[in-house]
Parts: structure tokens; C-alpha cells; sequence
């Protein structure tokens, strides 16, 4: 054998694989610390539902029960986004747009109503 064959042979034992030693412990927190903090949402919309105080009065019919259930579902698939759904498929692509519609669709529907309440009080003060 030639001295450059036996340096080859050398720097190719030298580069055995020594696997990278990882610390799981870590990211294991941040994941049950980024589950726990998605979920903080939906019991906050949780909550906003039983609780008297609301943007637009349960009294009103339709449109104080469209807008919990609106609150409800956003929070919601935001939680099941950000936990359940593994980041690279497709279902979470699609969840993400839904969520941001409801959420979207939520304030239009708020401003809305909140538009219509002030015309009928302009219109009957006249």
C-alpha cells in the first residue's frame, strides 16, 4: 500500500459517527407547555359563554347565541391546530384558514349588529 492510500484509510476511520446526544426533556416541556397555552383560548371562550357579560345580549336571539358559538369554534380549532394536528400535513393548513374565517367572520358579525343597534337608536331618537 502507498502512504496516500494509508492516510486515506486513516482519515476515514477517523470519521466514525458519534451520535449527537439530545436533550428530550426540553422540548418535551415546551410542548406540553405550547398544548397547555393553545388550550387557554378555549377556556377563555368557554367562560365569555356561561358569563352574563357579552358583546351582544343573549336576549337577542340569534345573533347573542351566533356570536358564543362563533368565539367557541375559533378558540377551539385553535387549540386542536396547535395541538393535535401535526404541523406539516394538510388538515392543519385547512384548520388554520377556517379559524381565521370564524374569527373574521365573528367581528363582522359584531360590527354588524353593533351598526344596526346604532341606526335603530338614531332612527327612533328622531
Amino acid at each position: 500500500m502507498s502512504d496516500n492510500e494509508n492516510n486515506y484509510n486513516e482519515k476515514e476511520e477517523e470519521k466514525v459517527f458519534e451520535p449527537e446526544i439530545v436533550n428530550n426533556d426540553d422540548t418535551d416541556k415546551n410542548k406540553s407547555l405550547n398544548s397547555i397555552l393553545s388550550w387557554i383560548p378555549f377556556i377563555l371562550a368557554l367562560i365569555y359563554t356561561i358569563s352574563p357579560v357579552d358583546f351582544i345580549p343573549d336576549v337577542i336571539p340569534v345573533a347573542g347565541w351566533g356570536e358564543d358559538a362563533l368565539f367557541l369554534i375559533a378558540s377551539a380549532l385553535h387549540g386542536i391546530q396547535n395541538t393535535v394536528l401535526d404541523k406539516n400535513t394538510s388538515i392543519y393548513k385547512i384548520v388554520k384558514y377556517i379559524k381565521w374565517a370564524a374569527f373574521i367572520f365573528t367581528i363582522i358579525f359584531i360590527l354588524i349588529l353593533v351598526l344596526l343597534i346604532v341606526l335603530v337608536f338614531k332612527v327612533s331618537s328622531n
